[in-house]
């Protein structure tokens, strides 16, 4: 089976078919979801950054903001792939052989493996290196703010 035919599939699936042939406003309603979701996440993810840094919130522990903030990431995280995962099924063929979506996709591939496991490192590290600090945190809001333009420049290309 090649990726043309389980694109067809997903496209003629029962669910493709109720996004698609619904009120256009569920599928504004989804960017809209997509969106919240991701400014969630980049929200959590700067005070995160920024805490380890030591540039605000000085006097609370990295571990506690990392951990009420990693809340607010998740939500956001949940948000944005289950409602990035329903507008993709309605239209498959149309995203999936956009360049702008091949580099959102391979940014977010990216994104989630320096978030759990090397920003994760860094955040429970007792002392890390300052220069690690900041390479980390400079990879990290990178590649998510890079998934931001990314998911952008799909309506434009």
């Amino acid at each position: 089976m090649s990726i043309s035919d389980v694109l067809t599939v997903i496209q003629n699936s029962v669910v493709a078919h109720a996004i698609s042939k619904s009120d256009h406003l569920v599928g504004a309603a989804l960017q809209v979801v997509h969106v919240i979701g991701f400014i969630l996440l980049l929200a959590a993810l700067v005070l995160m950054s920024l805490r380890l840094l030591g540039v605000i919130l000085k006097h609370q522990p990295v571990a506690d903001v990392i951990a009420d903030a990693s809340r607010l990431l998740w939500i956001g995280l949940a948000l944005a792939v289950v409602s990035g995962t329903l507008m993709f099924v309605s239209s498959p063929k149309l995203y999936f052989y956009k360049f702008a979506f091949e580099l959102k996709m391979l940014l977010f591939v990216v994104a989630v493996l320096v978030q759990f496991t090397v920003f994760r490192k860094v955040a429970k590290a007792e002392s890390p290196s300052p220069a690690f600090v900041r390479a980390t945190v400079a990879l990290s809001l990178v590649t998510w703010f890079g998934i931001g333009l990314a998911g952008r420049m799909i309506g434009f290309t």
